[in-house]
């Protein structure tokens, strides 16, 4: 029997809302659709909560906003 599974990737992509930088973070604990605990330069953690209006993954850090789409994904098959 075959089922469908996604696989997320272990970084994603954080924006500075206000300046536009974008920078790659090391993704700590990952929920679809719920929560992104991530570092920014394995300095800086940052908690990015589900935004269900914006769709997107929205936190601040020491007064700095962030956004992110969230990790890229892919699908497999998986059989028994």
């Amino acid at each position: 029997m075959a089922g469908h599974q996604r696989r997320f990737e272990d970084t994603c992509e954080i924006t500075g809302i206000k300046n536009a930088i974008t920078v790659t973070g090391e993704i700590l604990k990952f929920r679809p659709k719920d929560v992104i605990i991530a570092t920014i330069n394995r300095s800086a953690k940052v908690t990015l909560n589900w935004n269900a209006r914006a769709e997107l993954y929205i936190g601040s850090l020491g007064g700095v906003e962030f956004q992110s789409a969230g990790p890229n994904s892919q699908a497999y098959r998986t059989q028994r």
